[in-house]
C-alpha cells in the first residue's frame, strides 16, 4: 500500500485537486490552491496517497479542542477517486489519522458526512465510528 504524505508544496496541493473536487464540486480550480493555503494557516493539514502517477485518495484534518469533548482530530475531507475505491486507500488514510490523533493526545476523531453518502458510512461504521449527533447549519447572508 502506498504511503500517506502531507501536501505542502503548491504542486502537491494541486495534485490533490481531482480527489478533493470529487467530494467538493463547488471548488474552483483557479482559487483552490489559495483556499488550501489559507486553511493551512488555520491548522488544516492535507494528506494524500499517490499511486500510479496520481493522487488517488486525500484527507484534510484539523486538531482543536471543544468544551464538550476535549481535544479532537476533526476530518474535514476524506475522498478517494472512484477508479481507486475498494483498494483500501481510505482505510490506510484513516489508520494514519488514528496515529496522528494518538501522537497529539486527542480524545477522539470526529467527522461529518452527508446523509446520502452510504458507502462512506459503511466504512466509518466498519472502523467503529458511531453516529453521535446531527449537524445543523444556517447560512448567514
Amino acid at each position: 500500500m502506498a504511503a500517506v504524505k502531507i501536501a505542502v508544496t503548491d504542486q502537491e496541493i494541486r495534485m490533490c485537486w481531482e480527489a478533493l473536487y470529487l467530494l467538493r464540486p463547488m471548488l474552483q480550480p483557479t482559487t483552490f490552491l489559495d483556499q488550501i493555503k489559507e486553511m493551512q494557516k488555520e491548522g488544516y493539514v492535507l494528506l494524500y496517497v499517490f499511486e500510479h502517477n496520481k493522487v488517488v485518495s486525500i484527507a484534510g484534518y484539523r486538531i482543536y479542542s471543544m468544551l464538550y469533548c476535549g481535544k479532537i482530530l476533526y476530518i474535514d475531507d476524506l475522498s478517494t477517486l472512484e477508479s481507486a475505491r475498494g483498494n483500501g486507500h481510505a482505510t490506510t488514510v484513516l489508520k494514519h489519522l488514528y496515529e496522528v490523533a494518538a501522537e497529539q493526545d486527542c480524545k477522539a476523531i470526529h467527522l461529518d458526512s452527508g446523509h446520502s453518502r452510504t458507502a462512506a458510512h459503511k466504512l466509518y461504521l466498519k472502523e467503529d465510528f458511531t453516529i453521535s449527533a446531527f449537524h445543523f447549519s444556517k447560512p448567514i447572508n
